[in-house]
């Protein structure tokens, strides 16, 4: 697999020229890359991680652009450090279910803040057999936040 190699060596290498040796572990799941990033010393993935996850964040998306650009295919992958990833991704899961409750029980309308694709959609995904809510995305670009809605969602008829 071109990407998968690809995305091994170029990660040790753009982190080797950071100044943050590191071990580069690959697995697959669901068909999608996850890369862990370890770097010999534990302390160097707060630098990796970054405030609010922007370098890991930044970091994905050069990677993105270069393996588009330099192989010529998509190939979904996920860049970990430090388990900062595993941990907002718990941490949103349990947040959405909170978000939902307080929507059922107030029959209000719940927004969470402007957060990035990857993790709206795990509130999206948290939430979409949950009876009584359903979730939309609102707002453009950098405002970019998901809102939790009290009733069921509308049905659209495509035979109009």
């Amino acid at each position: 697999m071109k990407a998968q190699k690809f995305l091994t060596e170029t990660s040790e290498e753009l982190l080797t020229k950071m100044g943050i040796p590191s071990q580069i572990q690959v697995k697959e799941e669901e068909g999608r890359l996850l890369i862990d990033l370890k770097p010999e010393d534990p302390e160097d993935s707060s630098f990796l991680i970054g405030f609010h996850g922007q370098t890991l964040n930044a970091l994905q998306a050069v990677l993105g652009v270069m393996l588009m650009r330099k192989v010529g295919e998509f190939q979904p992958f996920s860049l970990e450090a430090g388990g900062y990833r595993q941990q907002r991704e718990e941490e949103l899961r349990r947040r959405a279910l909170e978000a939902a409750d307080k929507a059922r029980f107030l029959l209000k309308e719940v927004a969470f803040p402007a957060m990035p694709a990857v993790e709206r959609r795990v509130i999206h995904v948290t939430l979409q057999d949950e009876k009584g809510v359903f979730t939309e995305s609102r707002g453009e670009d950098r405002e970019r936040h998901v809102v939790v809605v009290p009733g069921e969602k509308p049905v659209v008829d495509s035979k109009k």
